[in-house]
């Protein structure tokens, strides 16, 4: 009896120890972390690519055949430097036609302004109507003259004859008379038509003088014409001047060639883009940020540079601007998003990064030093979207409650609810529950 009560009590107490051995084995094996007191920043965090605010097209200023231009991509360019080139012979041949019409017309001014020919025509003219009137005048006095004494000799003629009838005069006197009288008729009729010709050459001299001052007023006319000729073939001289000046086509800055449009020799139209050029060190960054994020980003904020392409190198530099206007875009996702440009000026551009890169920026927007700051990880929200974490004290699992402060994807600040001696774990999962048994690892 005494022995198998011996060996049910042992049984009893291996079940126990056993009981016991399994009880004190941990649930699990949790990693946990201690909040550390650091500063703390918030930031948003966006893909972005690089541009240049003002990039400098070269086209063709005017049509022309294109030489072939040997700048390439990356070449360096000086203000004012050749870039390219048009052929200038047939440029050359219009300045020289231009300069002979301006040459021509100037001649014709010239002599078109010189009156001095006819106004010694018109003088002579003058003259010449003058002298005709005074010679009618004469001639009108003359034919008076030729009158009185046809008038006289026709008197005469019939006092002798009524003298013959009474035999008072000889036959002879008779025939003297008739010869007086025939001889005053013919000059009466010779000086009337003297005075008849006169008088049509007087009327044909009065057109001369009428006849050259309208050939003086079409001079005068046709010079006003000249020199509106003149102006415009100036003009068109300057233009051409300008259009072989244009030529030779010229960077407008320091800076390099970004991009070539055109190689080979071709003719071209006019404003054909020829080549884009740029200043490198004008470099800006250019995120597309989510709008309701825009309002935490003011000008002048902090900003890290960073990506592949900058082989692991962090580009500090600051906001510039943020555009006032939002935009809707669709994310890779099919997503309807509304996003704001936001410019960033980097303090220095590496070597390698050119225009049109990708790359990544973080926007630091706030920062809290001193911070009891714990991972981003460590937090979850309970039922009623309170924040969370879960600590391990004694072994055993414990959810505690938490004031968030300042959030990035990183880390958080915790405000209230943890120390620097607690154990957090750093991912809680629906596996770990309150009053877990668990063993942690750092």
């Amino acid at each position: 009896m005494t022995k198998g009560w011996l060996i049910a009590l042992l049984l009893v107490a291996g079940c126990v120890l056993v009981g016991l051995l399994w009880m004190s084995q941990p649930d699990a094996v949790v990693e946990v972390t201690s909040p550390r007191t650091e500063t703390i920043r918030a930031y948003i965090e966006e893909q972005a690519v690089t541009e240049l605010p003002h990039e400098h097209l070269i086209s063709m200023p005017i049509a022309g055949w294109l030489e072939p231009i040997t700048l390439r991509e990356g070449d360096p360019v000086r203000e004012g430097q050749v870039v390219a080139r048009l052929e200038q012979d047939d440029l050359r041949d219009r300045v020289l036609q231009a300069e002979q019409r301006v040459a021509v017309l100037e001649s014709r001014i010239k002599e078109t302004e010189d009156h001095r020919l006819e106004h010694n025509a018109l003088i002579e003219a003058q003259a010449t109507v003058k002298a005709i009137d005074e010679t009618v005048k004469a001639a009108e006095a003359k034919l008076d003259a030729s009158r009185a004494l046809r008038d006289f000799a026709s008197g005469e003629l019939d006092r002798i004859k009524r003298l013959v009838e009474k035999s008072a005069v000889t036959d002879r006197e008779l025939r003297a008379a008739e010869l007086e009288y025939r001889r005053a008729e013919a000059q009466f009729r010779s000086d009337s038509l003297e005075l008849a010709a006169l008088k049509t050459i007087a009327a044909v001299s009065y057109i001369g003088p009428k006849f050259i001052t309208d050939y003086i007023d079409r001079k005068s006319f046709r010079l006003e014409q000249l020199r509106k000729e003149l102006v415009e073939a100036k003009t068109q001289l300057e233009i051409e001047r300008r259009n072989l000046q244009r030529a030779e086509i010229r960077s407008p800055i320091d800076g390099v060639v970004l991009q070539r449009y055109q190689t080979r020799r071709q003719f071209l139209p006019a404003g054909t883009p020829l080549l884009t050029v740029g200043r490198l060190e004008e470099m800006e960054v250019v995120a597309e940020v989510l709008t309701q994020k825009a309002p935490l980003i003011d000008v002048g904020d902090p900003v890290e540079v960073f990506g592949e392409g900058l082989e692991k190198r962090i580009l500090p530099g600051e906001v510039t601007r943020v555009h006032p206007a939002g935009f809707k875009k669709i994310s890779s996702l099919g997503v309807e998003q509304q996003r704001v440009k936001v410019v960033i000026r980097p303090e220095t551009r590496p070597p390698g990064l050119g225009v049109g890169f990708r790359v990544y920026v973080r926007i630091l927007y706030d920062e809290v030093p001193n911070a009891l700051v714990v991972p981003r990880t460590c937090l979850f929200r309970d039922e009623e979207g309170g924040w969370n974490v879960m600590i391990v004290r004694g072994g055993v699992v414990r959810q505690q409650a938490v004031e968030v402060g300042l959030l990035n994807d990183e880390e958080a600040q915790i405000v209230s609810g943890l120390s620097e001696d607690d154990h957090v774990l750093t991912h809680p999962s629906r596996e770990i529950v309150p009053g877990m048994h668990v063993r942690t690892v750092q």
